[in-house]
C-alpha cells in the first residue's frame, strides 16, 4: 500500500543545510516530491530535527531556501544513510519554486548521474574542491 501523497523524481543534487551553527552541510538528494526529499549523508540530522535547506533550478539561476523536518531514517549500503524530510510551511512562492524545480528534473533527458563513488563528499558531507555549483 503506498503511504505517499505526491510522485517521488529522482534528483541527484548536492543539498545545502544551513542550519548548522557557524557552518553549512552538504548532503546528497536521492530524490524529490512536492512534499519533501530523500537525502544521503554519513552522519544524518536526527529524526524530528528542522532543516533549512537551500534548492537551486536552472544551473543556479533560481535559489529558493525551504525549511523541513527530519521524518525518518533508513540505513543504505557503505556506511550511508537516507533520511527523508518533509517540507514545512511553504508559502505560494516556495511551492510554485518546487514545482518548477520538478518539472525541471522531469524533462531532463537523459537523467543525470549520480556522483561517482570518488565524488563522494569526505566525512564531513562537503563537495570536494572539483565539485562546482552547477553539478545541482
Amino acid at each position: 500500500m503506498e503511504r505517499r501523497q505526491f510522485p517521488r523524481v529522482p534528483y541527484g543534487a548536492w543539498i545545502e543545510d544551513l542550519t548548522q551553527e557557524g557552518s553549512i552541510q552538504f548532503f546528497l538528494a536521492k530524490d524529490l516530491s512536492l512534499g519533501g526529499l530523500l537525502l544521503e549523508a554519513s552522519i544524518p540530522p536526527p529524526v524530528g530535527h528542522m532543516v533549512h535547506l537551500r534548492l537551486v533550478v536552472e544551473n543556479e539561476s533560481r535559489v529558493m531556501a525551504v525549511d523541513g523536518e527530519v521524518i525518518r531514517h533508513a540505513s543504505i549500503e557503505k556506511g550511508r544513510t537516507s533520511f527523508a524530510v518533509r517540507f514545512a510551511n511553504l508559502d505560494e512562492a516556495r511551492q510554485s519554486f518546487i514545482e518548477d524545480l520538478i518539472k525541471e528534473v522531469s524533462q531532463a533527458a537523459p537523467a543525470s548521474p549520480t556522483p561517482a563513488e570518488d565524488d563522494e563528499p569526505a566525512e564531513h558531507d562537503e563537495p570536494a574542491e572539483d565539485d562546482e555549483p552547477d553539478s545541482f
